[in-house]
């Protein structure tokens, strides 16, 4: 995984496939904020904001999406998702 240069420390930064989660649960006290997409092959946003909840993750999710016609609803339908489990989210577009 790379990031914009200094942005991230790589040790401060790790990249784990959805099927992995929960082997890292319950999550380090000191995790701030879980970046996902959208949607990809394996799964969606909605998807992981339930996989993390059940999970007991309590932070933030950005979620990265490409330019949408209609951000707003969509941003709206996952914060309602998100609050339920507690989760704090924002929605960035990809770059």
């Amino acid at each position: 995984m790379t990031f914009p240069e200094g942005s991230v420390k790589p040790e401060q930064a790790a990249s784990i496939h959805y099927d992995e989660l929960s082997k890292y649960s319950p999550f380090d006290a000191k995790l701030e904020l879980i970046v996902a997409p959208l949607f990809c092959a394996d799964f969606d946003a909605l998807e992981i904001i339930e996989e993390l909840g059940n999970l007991g993750y309590r932070k933030a999710l950005r979620i990265v999406a490409p330019k949408l016609p209609n951000r707003q609803i969509v941003l709206r339908e996952l914060r309602a998702h998100a609050v339920r489990q507690g989760i704090t989210l924002d929605m960035v577009e990809a770059v």
